[in-house]
């Protein structure tokens, strides 16, 4: 894998990430927990989490290890990315914010083995923190938040980075739904609620993945970090270009707060990438999604599976952002073309991305 690529977005992590404004540890630690479901595996593994940690520890000597738990079926995985089987047997395997509130406010064996085997804990509700349907919901979110973090409060040798939830797939929110998203996930960074509180941080994942404020879209998963953007399949699990950029940032939270600093920052990546394609198999017609990280040149072309050029779908500047182009299956003669395997290739100026189609008659 592209060595920029994973590595995507490190140098935003002062605009992405919001920490609290207090002292950091006296000691690094070096034990480091996540509790997930869905979002954070997919995090941990497109984002090459595990990775990131193992250089960064080679390049500075450090010693930090990641452990993390999964549903409670699969349980908890270890530093190499193995199950060893054992499980905290999260209690009704719940991690929305109702159950993140039974787990922290409650006597339980989960609680008191996370607790008890790790130093730097990571946790994030489900998607119901950015579907919150009513302003009296989003209330009680803070007050169970608020009584989550009085129990934080008596673990000072534990560090907590409390992460905001993802935004919701366009077609699965509404603007207000959104909104309340939005707010519910700047009031986890704010310093009304980390002020005065030296063992807590938010990491903000809902602001890298949401569109901004001021779009039409806004608040909701950015168009080309969607697995698919049709509303006939929406899908609010971020897709790996977005894990892409989330992971080093997520690894650099996560050093953060054990009280070590962070690897310098490389440049962000610039290659384009492929998001969806749909309907693939197709037929007649299929449309192919793209981003382009900067404006710049790009071209878009189809090729058979011997290299042969079918047809040329784009080619000339583009802005920044999500683009998508329509392939009829048809060739540059317009001829339709014949059932098969094709070849999409997006070049730009410095980068080369494909990805297969099936035509299917």
């Amino acid at each position: 894998m592209n060595n920029r690529t994973y590595r995507a977005g490190i140098a935003l992590l002062a605009a992405w990430l919001v920490t609290a404004a207090v002292p950091q540890p006296a000691l690094a630690l070096t034990n480091l927990f996540v509790l997930h479901h869905s979002v954070g595996r997919n995090i941990l593994e497109e984002g090459n989490v595990r990775q990131l940690i193992d250089e960064h520890n080679t390049q500075r000597g450090t010693h930090f290890v990641l452990w993390d738990h999964d549903y409670n079926a699969i349980g908890l995985m270890d530093p190499d990315g193995f199950m060893p089987g054992r499980y905290y047997h999260i209690p009704d395997d719940d991690t929305y914010v109702v159950g993140l509130h039974q787990l922290w406010t409650t006597a339980n064996s989960a609680r008191d083995s996370i607790l008890a085997n790790h130093q730097v804990v990571a946790f994030k509700s489900c998607y119901d923190a950015s579907l919150i349907e009513t302003d009296a919901l989003l209330a009680q979110y803070k007050t169970w938040y608020l009584e989550i973090r009085d129990v934080l409060d008596q673990h000072p040798n534990h560090v907590f980075v409390l992460m905001s939830p993802p935004p919701m797939h366009p077609c699965l929110s509404t603007s207000t739904e959104a909104d309340r998203g939005r707010a519910f996930a700047d009031w986890l960074g704010s310093a009304a609620f980390l002020g005065g509180h030296p063992n807590l941080r938010c990491f903000d994942l809902f602001d890298i993945l949401a569109a901004p404020r001021d779009a039409e879209d806004r608040n909701t998963l950015r168009a080309i970090y969607c697995r698919s953007t049709s509303c006939s399949s929406p899908d609010s699990h971020p897709n790996a270009a977005a894990n892409l950029i989330v992971g080093p940032l997520f690894v650099a939270a996560l050093i953060e707060a054990a009280g070590d600093d962070v690897v310098e920052a490389p440049a962000a990546s610039t290659a384009a990438f492929f998001t969806d394609v749909h309907p693939n198999p197709f037929n007649p017609t299929t449309t192919i999604r793209f981003a382009l990280p900067v404006a710049g040149s790009a071209r878009l072309a189809v090729y058979d599976v011997t290299g042969r050029l079918v047809r040329t779908l784009l080619d000339g500047d583009l802005d920044s952002g999500a683009h998508e182009v329509i392939w009829d299956g048809r060739d540059a003669t317009g001829r339709g073309a014949a059932s098969g395997v094709y070849l999409a290739r997006l070049a730009t100026g410095t980068d080369v991305s494909t990805v297969r189609v099936t035509l299917a008659k």
